[in-house]
């Protein structure tokens, strides 16, 4: 930065040595400035767990870490060496092209936007197990799937255990299509963290086996957390309603809910049918700001029924909370 009391000195007459001279007369671009630049680093990723999915492959699990700014991803180390990043938004990861019956060692390290990387997380060791016989049937769907809110940020949930041919090796939990949490294979309950006060939930669980073959998904269980004393407020529709007709060979489903109070306009909603994004619901320059209404159509038999879920795209671009889960059911 040039000083307001700079003078012209005589060392930057010559022409010959401005180019030399220029951060010293001043007219470069300022080397005594300082970047003061985010130091700190983020906390270690705690509650590693590791489980070895099959032979060839692990699961690794942890806990969010922290930090002044923000965390910006993760990074897994095994034996100390990098084998993986990902994104903040991910809290697991499958590690691939490992050996059979080898044992293993993992950390996790989280990094933030200055590119500080935090201490490393306690390293958790895990062992592949041998090569199992060839296995090429999937193993049968979990049922009955159950559980419970464990007041407003915890669930728990439990099933039935699934059959396989060779062995059933994990079982994944899904929210609305998404994995994000794994129990080993004798295990079948899991507590889930992290939720979000006063919203609704949609879990599904499937079984894996060896060969990282998956069941079909079990029944779809629904859940709502508690409400909590100074919690956002939701961002979830309101009021959804069903009505069902016969419409020539089909069914016709209307749906009616109100939009969720977001500052802004809702312009776009996600339906889930049992967990699953089934179509996304967009309106153009004036979209719905008291009632949405929406119809889709089936060709599914009379009785069969659905779980519906919605949920909004917020004026930020993020997407809401889910509605309370309706259960619909065709000619009824």
């Amino acid at each position: 930065m040039r000083s307001p009391h700079t003078r012209r000195a005589p060392a930057c007459a010559a022409a010959l040595l401005l180019a030399a001279l220029a951060t010293a007369c001043g007219s470069g671009s300022g080397s005594g400035s300082e970047t003061h630049g985010d130091t700190s680093r983020p906390t270690a990723p705690r509650g590693v767990t590791v489980q070895a999915s099959s032979a060839t492959s692990a699961h690794v699990m942890w806990k969010a870490a922290t930090d002044d700014t923000a965390v910006t991803g993760y990074e897994v180390y095994r034996e100390g060496k990098k084998v993986k990043a990902v994104p903040a938004a991910k809290v697991m990861i499958d590690v691939e092209g490992l050996t059979a019956s080898t044992a293993y060692t993992f950390t996790v390290r989280a990094r933030d936007a200055a590119g500080n990387l935090s201490a490393p997380s306690k390293a958790v060791r895990v062992t592949t197990p041998a090569p199992a016989p060839a296995d090429h049937a999937p193993p049968s769907r979990p049922v009955k799937l159950r559980g419970k809110a464990d007041g407003d940020r915890a669930a728990t949930l439990s099933w039935g255990g699934s059959t396989d041919d060779v062995g059933v090796t994990a079982y994944d939990v899904y929210q609305e299509g998404t994995r994000i949490h794994t129990v080993p294979g004798m295990t079948t309950t899991a507590r889930l963290t992290g939720l979000r006060p006063g919203t609704a939930y949609t879990f599904t669980v499937r079984a894996r086996d060896a060969a990282n073959t998956s069941s079909p998904d079990s029944n779809a269980f629904h859940l709502t957390t508690a409400s909590a004393p100074g919690a956002p407020a939701s961002t979830a529709p309101t009021g959804l309603r069903a009505r069902t007709e016969v419409q020539g060979k089909e069914y016709a489903v209307d749906l009616e809910w109100a939009p969720p109070k977001a500052y802004g306009e809702i312009k776009t909603y996600q339906l889930y049918l049992d967990g699953k994004m089934t179509t996304t619901i967009a309106w153009g320059a004036e979209p719905p700001t008291e009632r949405a209404t929406y119809q889709y159509t089936t060709a599914e038999p009379r009785g069969t029924s659905h779980a519906i879920t919605l949920r909004a795209q917020l004026p930020d671009g993020k997407w809401g909370d889910f509605s309370e889960p309706l259960t619909v059911v065709l000619g009824k």
